[in-house]
């Protein structure tokens, strides 16, 4: 090493080019980076979805739903899989193993594929989808008005074409499964009976009305002519003046029927804000495309649509990250910068020498632009999980750099030469700084390869891929450009003696008397160690814990559960009262709502977290309470962050019998009621619709002269809309159908005297030609792994997922279970479970690694071993740190956990190393234990407060993202403060006992030879 550092001072030039280069090199990636949220990746999650038509769910399972589970057991690479099966349509949900997500839809989509001629022939939807991780979502606009055929109509045919051609958008979407877009002709019954004819006869003469087909060419030299006859109809006027033949002559067919045009009007679903009706578009963005100026550049466009909309409607924002994200991503940049500029203010309080401080200003920004060029190199982009891992380590940069400078700096205040002193003063902490920094790497490598969740490990790769390389950066910035720029800065230095040495005695002199105390009282020290750390365990229930990441902290989804038959006029009536109270509250900026029968969901956009009035918790009560207390809600259930996220208690009841199920999921219900903080308990448990089954008597209709096929066109006439043609009008195509009043048929016993006509022109009752069979149809199906399961949800309030899992495990047991039947834990308790318990193992393998490292740094065991038993310290500081701030320990504050491993055995490590060297030549042990202590206390506490100093505007968490960051920089921040406290006392103390214990079995074994001779 000597040899390279002297070869470098005698050629600088090569440094300064490769300083240019890197900075050069490095701008260039910064400002080529896009702007994520989180690091995008697909995920190992496949969606099935199939629909079509409106066969009842048992028929959906057997005929679709186990044929596509039947094929999916073969398919290597699937962890499990679930299903949800309802009446016209089924969804299952796969898990891929690591890796196989690709593969696993690919296959997944070729099963599907090889099955489809089987399904019935009423499904017409199939898709096969991967979900990712940073989709592609931008922003949910509402159109906002009061003609939603108006509205629909342009977003068709102006607004959607408009915005899909701002660069970057890959589509628009428009949510129009709530509305109408058909022309309904009605047919009067009592009309048909009097002009002789039949629904059957005017819908075939109206499927041969609506026409238009092409019926030859004619050649010439040159060119050719199509010929087309166009008899298709334009508009709904056109409709009403059709020529019906009937037994009784022509007749237009308003006379037969009502023709309305229902293009626009509600469906099933009604969609409000501030009582104007809106239709929802999700604008999608292009892959590779950067979220805030693609999404810049849409406003712009849906500005000028607004601006030329005169009232008449409007477009408004329901979700978007990019505000958030902006945010986020400035206050964590702000924290990178103030951090590093904290981090040389430390320096510079300590050393109090400008161009010492000069050295290590100069090195800091050179690593950040390292890692800049390595995140550009492996694909990654700007987002808020590399920010936190570059805010995690930017008081990490300086350690080695700061070591390696003040080693120099202490041979130059004892007057050895400048460039002798660079040499050996670098060569001397080499091993340790380099055995150091591989302690922080390594820590990583059981983090990425444990089975953590799926969502989990992509944020884990980024952390662990950032950190890593801006600790090779600064390990490359301490042996190369320190020691060139100590050169530079160095060189006119005429301060050989600290200035502030008399404030550095005074903390070398406060460390060195209580070293002292204690190496009198070693046992009494190790026993307090040990009273602090057991004092310590005992506050650990006092924690919070939870898990799940909800990285957007601005948006609410919320869900009303209505009675059953709840109408949608009276779901729209709880839907408004339940907006009037949410806009009450100050913390709310807009609420959208979707009313169904008996469910209404609410979009939640609060205002930015410096202008709330309420505490997270405190403001969940608040809402909960308030849609809780409006008539006719039975239930609800919330979501802080992103929606489409699972509940946070979730227990599966799995078994054969769906009533016996139900009743194990009441007493699960019934248990989780008596555990405070559990709300909003619910099963997800349907009571079936009544089904009559029909069996045609083939005898009778043969008799009758009635044929199957009249039989079911006739009946699905009857209770159906049969599609007739369609109309297109500016493009947009229209849905012609054919119905009866919704009122004509409504009950069992009409059905049974109603009319069908037989070949001859009679009309029997359907009773003659059928078997009537009554039963119960379930509304979903529900399997995981083939097993049929009930799911029973709760959210929590006032309490943590580990205070209320530690009562579920202790009272699951007390309830009753039929022979056959089983209760799961599934959903965010079952993933906390199992983080916990990666953690655990991730933790024993980080501590292992680092065991060997140090094995092979020192030569022996014990050293190492005095290492290990100081851990157990940084762990009091992360309890206290949590119970103290009452942030929730979750998988990053895990991750944090996992990171302080690595970065306190670096104290540790430098002074040992510092102790042997001394002890190496000639010192005492006590004497070597104390001026090592003594050489180490100013580098310890430097590198450990630009450490915390650095994390601590993270750890402040008063803007947005603080909710990701926060745990994590709390925990390696109180982590750090307490053990390099008990660093520079108790790790002395161990080593004076280890090292005395064997100088005395050395001196004995020495003696017994001599006394052998």
């Amino acid at each position: 090493m000597d040899k390279v550092i002297l070869f470098l001072l005698k050629r600088k030039v090569i440094l300064y080019l490769c300083t240019f280069l890197i900075v050069l090199t490095g701008i260039g990636a910064l400002f080529s980076f896009h702007v994520e949220l989180v690091p995008k990746t697909n995920l190992p999650w496949i969606e099935v979805n199939i629909s079509g038509g409106a066969l009842p769910p048992e028929e959906m399972v057997e005929k679709v739903t186990k044929k596509i589970e039947q094929e999916l057991k073969s398919v290597a690479g699937i962890k499990n899989f679930s299903s949800k099966t309802g009446t016209g349509f089924s969804g299952i949900s796969i898990l891929a193993e690591d890796g196989e997500g690709e593969k696993v839809k690919q296959e997944t989509q070729n099963i599907v594929n090889r099955l489809r001629n089987e399904f019935p022939k009423v499904v017409d939807t199939v898709t096969v989808t991967q979900t990712n991780l940073g989709d592609e979502d931008l922003i949910d606009y509402a159109m906002v008005g009061t003609d939603t055929q108006t509205m629909l109509t342009l977003l068709k045919t102006t607004i959607k074409d408009r915005i899909e051609s701002v660069p970057g958008v890959k589509e628009v979407v428009i949510s129009e499964d709530g509305f109408e877009n058909k022309v309904a002709i009605t047919f009067l019954p009592e009309r048909l009976t009097a002009y002789r004819t039949t629904a059957a006869d005017v819908v075939g003469q109206l499927q041969s009305a609506n026409w238009k087909k092409a019926v030859g060419i004619l050649e010439n030299p040159g060119f050719d002519t199509v010929v087309m006859i166009d008899n298709s109809l334009k508009n709904v006027e056109e409709f009403k003046n059709i020529l019906i033949k009937t037994p009784k002559g022509k007749v237009a067919l308003e006379q037969l029927a009502t023709v309305s045009d229902l293009r626009g009007s509600v469906k099933d679903a009604i969609s409000m804000t501030e009582g104007n009706l809106f239709v929802q578009i999700s604008v999608k963005r292009a892959a590779g495309s950067d979220l805030i100026t693609t999404q810049k550049k849409v406003e712009e466009v849906v500005r000028q649509i607004n601006n030329e909309a005169g009232g008449n409607y409007e477009l408004r924002v329901m979700f978007e990250s990019v505000s958030f994200i902006k945010k986020a991503i400035t206050n964590l940049s702000r924290d990178v910068v103030i951090g590093g500029i904290l981090a040389i203010l430390v320096l510079w309080v300590f050393l109090r020498n400008w161009r010492v401080t000069m050295v290590i200003a100069t090195t800091l920004p050179l690593s950040i632009l390292m890692t800049f060029i390595a995140l550009k190199a492996a694909g990654y982009n700007i987002d808020m999980v590399v920010l936190i891992s570059l805010s995690l380590s930017i008081g990490l940069i300086v350690d080695a750099a700061i070591v390696v400078l003040e080693s120099i700096y202490h041979l130059r205040e004892k007057g050895m030469q400048l460039k002798q002193a660079i040499v050996q003063g670098s060569k001397e902490v080499i091993a340790p700084v380099f055995a150091s920094q591989l302690t922080l790497i390594i820590v990583f490598l059981p983090l990425v390869v444990a089975d953590f969740e799926q969502w989990l490990k992509p944020i884990l790769h980024t952390i662990a891929f950032t950190v890593t390389s801006t600790i090779l950066a600064s390990t490359i910035a301490a042996f190369l450009f320190v020691p060139i720029f100590s050169e530079r800065f160095l060189q006119h230095d005429k301060q050989l003696q600290s200035p502030s040495e008399k404030g550095k005695n005074r903390i070398v002199s406060l460390f060195q008397r209580l070293l002292l105390v204690t190496l009198r009282h070693r046992i009494l020290t190790l026993l307090v160690a040990l009273a602090v750390f057991v004092g310590a365990l005992g506050l650990f229930p006092l924690i919070k814990i939870g898990n799940g990441l909800n990285a957007n902290e601005n948006q609410i989804f919320a869900t009303l559960t209505m009675p059953d038959g709840t109408s949608l006029e009276q779901a729209r009536t709880a839907a408004v009262e339940a907006e009037k109270a949410l806009r009450e509250l100050s913390d709310v900026n807009q609420v959208f709502f979707t009313a169904k029968k008996e469910t209404v969901e609410l979009n939640i956009t609060l205002v930015t977290k410096s202008q709330r009035t309420q505490e997270k918790e405190e403001f969940m009560q608040e809402v909960n309470g308030r849609l809780n207390a409006i008539d006719g809600v039975e239930r609800t259930s919330l979501t802080f962050g992103f929606s489409g996220e699972s509940a946070p208690i979730e227990l599966q009841v799995a078994g054969e019998d769906l009533e016996v199920s139900r009743s194990v999921s009441t007493k699960v219900e019934e248990m989780l009621g008596s555990i405070p903080g559990v709300v909003n308990i619910r099963n997800d448990f349907e009571r079936g619709k009544e089904k009559v089954t029909l069996t045609p008597n083939q005898e009778a209709m043969s008799q009758l002269q009635v044929d199957s096929d009249s039989l079911d066109s006739q009946i699905s006439m009857l209770l159906g809309e049969q599609s007739l043609s369609t109309i297109s009008q500016n493009g947009i195509e229209t849905s012609i159908v054919a119905r009866f009043p919704e009122t004509w048929v409504t009950h069992p016993d009409q059905l049974q005297h109603t009319m069908i006509r037989t070949e001859t022109g009679a009309q029997v009752p359907l009773h003659e030609l059928v078997d009537f069979h009554f039963s119960k149809s379930p509304i979903t199906i529900k399997h995981e792994k083939g097993e049929q399961i009930i799911t029973v949800s709760a959210e929590l309030l006032g309490t943590d997922i580990g205070t209320a899992g530690r009562q579920i495990n202790e009272k699951l047991g007390t309830v009753e279970l039929p022979a056959g039947y089983k209760i799961e834990i599934a959903g965010d308790l079952k993933e906390q479970n199992n983080t916990f318990t990666q953690g655990i193992i991730v933790l024993v393998a980080v501590v292992s690694l680092i065991y060997v490292i140090m094995v092979a740094q020192f030569g022996r065991l014990s050293q190492p071993f005095i290492i290990m038993l100081s851990l157990p310290m940084a762990l009091v500081g992360v309890i206290l740190g949590f119970v103290i701030t009452q942030r929730t320990f979750g998988e990053m504050a895990m991750i944090g956990l996992v990171m302080l491993v690595g970065i306190v055995v670096s104290n540790a490590i430098l002074l040992i190393d510092r102790i042997n060297l001394l002890r190496s030549r000639g010192m005492g042990l006590e004497e070597a234990i104390v001026q090592g202590t003594r050489d180490r206390v100013r580098p310890v506490i430097m590198t450990k407060l630009t450490a915390i100093l650095g994390m601590l505007p993270m750890g402040l968490a008063v803007a947005e993202g603080a909710e990701l960051e926060a745990p994590l920089a709390t925990g390696v921040i109180a982590g750090l403060i307490f053990h390099t406290l008990v660093t520079l006392v108790l790790v002395p103390v161990l080593y004076s006992i280890f090292e005395g214990i064997r100088e005395k079995r050395v001196a004995r074994k020495k003696a017994h030879r001599i006394a052998d001779l």
